[in-house]
């Protein structure tokens, strides 16, 4: 065999570890720890724990990680198991096995495509920047959402990244004031609430940059009964929460009539048209996007690892607690719905209307701006939540 056939013979165990972390082009089938357990039997416990494991099933989804691999159990049987591979790889000069625990990380998607797409870049310009992507199923919004990103974290590094969509390999692991270690996964409003504020005070302790990426938030809270009222109850305050803590939000939208009006007036609105394209927008008015700023073309897939095929979940309230964990700050509530009533009120809503983004009835909701136009409490609430979005 000519020295050329022996590097290839090396290089393809390397390319095979890549694959099965997620890098390359198809997604992998079997599990990440494929050939690293040696043991048949726990080797096909990890598969098929890999295929079963679903949190959101759980009756406390908040303490367990968004994937399997990231399991404590799993951890340490991968760890061991790798350590005595590399052992025995060592003495026994088997490089292939080597090759494939060290992988070939030269290999991975180059990304360097993305700088030349300076309408992009334009949109995670600054510390904190919180965009709403729409558009219609099939059209590329999750991936386009990871671009975004992926993007942000290059230009900031040490990012910590949050996400409730479960198989994203990107997000950063945390430690929760318990001492307990977290996995960036947030199935809910109770996790992410707890994520943003992990680290305190944000007046008083310095923070780590923080990204937020939410996909389909109002699609698993839908607009009447409980569900709705608890959307229009929490989707304003964890708006103005990631605000106060100088974070950064990417939301996937169900439609733009989902969208909440304080987050259109923090950030920017982009339709995915396709996979390809994409319109960016100032604002929402009345369900429609408005205020046309560019368009972008040639959208290149992004380097983060997910599965496109997850219907991702999400809960405001975690039902089977004894409280619903949340800690929702009641005054937040009151001010950011007297802040979205007056902003509603401007664009043209009636007070039916507005009563769809607020946890308060059309005929509250009358009574409050009619306090706010007498200069009364409630017109305090909307300057605070002024001063602080400002």
């Amino acid at each position: 065999m000519s020295d050329e056939n022996a590097t290839q013979d090396l290089y393809t165990p390397a390319q095979s570890r890549e694959h099965l972390d997620g890098y390359g082009i198809r997604d992998p089938l079997a599990h990440p720890n494929s050939a690293i357990v040696e043991d048949q039997l726990v080797d096909r416990y990890l598969a098929v724990l890999q295929n079963v494991y679903d949190p959101t099933t759980a009756e406390r989804p908040d303490v367990l990680p968004g994937r399997a691999e990231q399991l404590e159990e799993v951890r340490r049987i991968a760890a061991v198991s790798a350590t005595e591979r590399h052992r025995e790889a060592l003495a026994d000069g088997d490089m292939q096995t080597l090759k494939h625990l060290t992988g070939q990380q030269d290999q991975r998607a180059d990304v360097s495509g993305m700088k030349a797409i300076g309408k992009i870049d334009q949109l995670i310009n600054g510390p904190a920047p919180i965009l709403v992507i729409i558009g219609e199923p099939g059209a590329g919004k999750t991936n386009f959402a990871c671009m975004l990103a992926q993007r942000f974290v290059d230009d900031n590094p040490g990012t910590l990244v949050a996400s409730n969509v479960r198989t994203l390999r990107e997000t950063t692991g945390w430690t929760d004031k318990k001492g307990n270690e977290r996995d960036g996964w947030t199935g809910g409003f109770p996790e992410f609430k707890e994520w943003l504020r992990h680290e305190g005070n944000p007046t008083r302790n310095e923070q780590t940059p923080k990204l937020g990426l939410l996909d389909e938030l109002s699609s698993h809270a839908g607009g009447s009964g409980k569900a709705g009222q608890l959307t229009r109850k929490y989707m304003g305050p964890l708006v103005f929460k990631v605000r106060k803590f100088g974070g950064a939000l990417i939301v996937i939208a169900h439609d733009e009539a989902s969208i909440h009006p304080l987050l259109t007036r923090l950030g920017l609105v982009i339709k995915k048209t396709s996979k390809k394209k994409a319109v960016v927008y100032d604002r929402i008015v009345n369900g429609r996007p408005k205020g046309k700023r560019f368009e972008v073309e040639g959208i290149p897939p992004t380097d983060w690892r997910y599965d496109d095929k997850e219907e991702t979940d999400w809960y405001w309230q975690n039902e089977e607690a004894e409280d619903d964990g949340s800690g929702l700050d009641e005054t937040d509530v009151k001010q950011v719905a007297a802040w979205t009533m007056v902003t509603c009120r401007n664009a043209g809503l009636s007070t039916r209307q507005i009563a769809e983004y607020v946890p308060y009835g059309k005929s509250t909701v009358g009574n409050w701006l009619d306090d706010i136009d007498d200069g009364g409490e409630k017109a305090d609430w909307v300057d605070t939540v002024d001063a602080i979005i400002a």
